[in-house]
């Protein structure tokens, strides 16, 4: 795609995320850096997979708001910095990376997966919890708080399987793309989705608060000092999301 246009397009998306104080002014730099590479190896198709992920995930989060973590279980709130922006986007970037330099198509598909997996794993996270029967851990089974990193509910995994089918439809505008290699970037989309919640109730950080008892995400909870209990200390919801990112960039590049 002509650079001109590239650069057009990622300032109006960092323009339109600065308007909604949906990223910090660092989040925005680094974003639209990233806009810009992807838009101009990856062309237009690329582009738009990027921006409708990023315009579901703000969507989804203004029509769940509070109710996407009712108990405040969760450790991030607030507008996304340069550090979250390269945990979801930071992989998908990095994809395109061999297709410059050998013009291997696959890893366009590969690019589409990653960001399948991101926008699944974001409105499963946020339309989850406003369900009305149990949310469970997705290892154990067992009935958790809505919102907690492993949980999954019906109407989440639905949500999840939904928006890795959208950025399937979205890559079939690639010069070489089949109906196979669509349902492909859905598939494995969605396994990295289910491997991110596989993460979270395994191996992410999880604390217990001293006050309400809840386990939750957040070092502090009730006003007072949360005490560690689960998982490793320093496998936060970022680093879950990059391993699960870079999990679904092996797995498709591998199927594809």
């Amino acid at each position: 795609m002509n650079f001109l246009l590239c650069l057009l397009l990622s300032t109006t998306l960092a323009a339109f995320a600065l308007w909604k104080k949906s990223m910090t002014p660092g989040g925005t730099l680094l974003a639209w850096l990233l806009c810009l590479w992807i838009s101009y190896e990856g062309g237009l198709p690329a582009f738009l997979i990027l921006a409708v992920t990023f315009l579901l995930v703000i969507a989804a989060g203004k029509l769940a708001g509070k109710r996407s973590d009712p108990y405040n279980v969760r450790k991030k709130n607030g507008a996304r910095d340069a550090w979250r922006v390269l945990c979801n986007v930071g992989v998908a970037a990095c994809a395109l990376i061999p297709y410059a330099l050998w013009k291997d198509h696959r890893f366009l598909y590969v690019y589409a997966a990653v960001m399948a997996e991101s926008l699944a794993d974001s409105l499963a996270s946020k339309a989850g919890p406003l369900t009305r029967y149990a949310t469970v851990d997705i290892c154990t089974f067992r009935k958790i708080s809505p919102g907690l990193s492993g949980g999954v509910s019906l109407l989440g995994t639905l949500s999840g399987l939904l928006g890795a089918c959208i950025i399937a439809v979205l890559c079939t505008g690639f010069p070489t793309a089949t109906l196979k290699i669509a349902a492909t970037v859905a598939m494995t989309g969605f396994a990295g989705c289910l491997f991110d919640s596989v993460l979270g109730s395994v191996v992410q950080v999880k604390y217990l608060c001293t006050v309400c008892g809840m386990l939750v995400e957040r070092d502090m909870h009730c006003g007072t000092a949360a005490i560690p209990c689960r998982g490793v200390r320093f496998i936060t919801n970022d680093a879950v999301n990059i391993l699960s990112n870079f999990f679904t960039f092996l797995l498709a590049a591998a199927v594809l």
